[in-house]
């Protein structure tokens, strides 16, 4: 009973936004058997021998991909196909980083290597498709890359009001101090009586007129940005 390789997470520091907006994505490619394959050709931490062939790619230092997604399929369903993904280290030590093996009896493997803190880390990479009933050597496969999207960073919210009031003279609730460091703020709501639901939107304008009757007045606003994150923050006000 063949073991597969663990899948190693691949983690990065994570890279400014703005250089991850502009830069560009790894191309697709299909790949096919070359008919170079050795025998006999255990994968490492497998245990069993099989005839093999790697298929090296480039992720460029300039590409920004959150996902790759590596998919082999031949048309022998006797044959025992198994997938790999290595990257190659400061050594040219192959490190396991994507694998599909096992299974019920199918005619392709699939192996996804998916972006944890950052881009998928740039340098060559190697395919190793493996199988273990070599009746037919000929397969065939497709890399697909898709773009890295960074995570949402939340807005912060800040909340200006007039420390004192008359009542029924209108005061300006100002949070124009509020920021959304990778997006923008797409709605400002009030709190205008502390029940703790909102009682109106002002959309994207970040100030509000309203007049309060006499007593302590416990506000907040809750700012929304471009990706749905919020944020809130609080004011009172004496009326009197």
């Amino acid at each position: 009973m063949r073991r597969p390789l663990v899948v190693v997470a691949v983690a990065v520091t994570a890279l400014a936004v703005a250089a991850v907006v502009h830069a560009s994505v790894t191309k697709d490619f299909t790949f096919k058997s070359a008919g170079t394959a050795s025998q006999p050709g255990a994968v490492a931490g497998v245990g069993a021998a099989g005839t093999y062939e790697d298929i090296p790619f480039t992720i460029a230092a300039g590409d920004a991909d959150g996902e790759v997604s590596v998919t082999l399929t031949w048309t022998n369903q006797l044959d025992d196909w198994d997938l790999y993904v290595y990257r190659k280290d400061s050594s040219g030590n192959l490190v396991p980083v994507g694998s599909s093996a096992g299974g019920p009896p199918s005619t392709s493997e699939n192996a996804v290597i998916q972006a944890q803190d950052g881009p998928i880390p740039p340098g060559s990479y190697v395919i190793r498709a493996q199988n273990y009933a070599a009746t037919s050597p000929a397969f065939t496969g497709t890399v697909k890359f898709t773009a890295y999207v960074p995570p949402n960073q939340p807005p912060t919210a800040s909340f200006k009001a007039p420390a004192n009031a008359r009542a029924g003279q209108a005061i300006t609730l100002d949070a124009s101090g509020s920021r959304d460091p990778d997006g923008k703020i797409v709605d400002y709501s009030w709190d205008l009586n502390g029940d703790g639901a909102m009682d109106t939107s002002s959309g994207t304008t970040p100030t509000l007129k309203h007049a309060f009757s006499k007593g302590t007045q416990y506000l907040t606003v809750r700012v929304t940005d471009d990706r749905g994150a919020r944020a809130y923050a609080n004011a009172t006000v004496q009326v009197r």
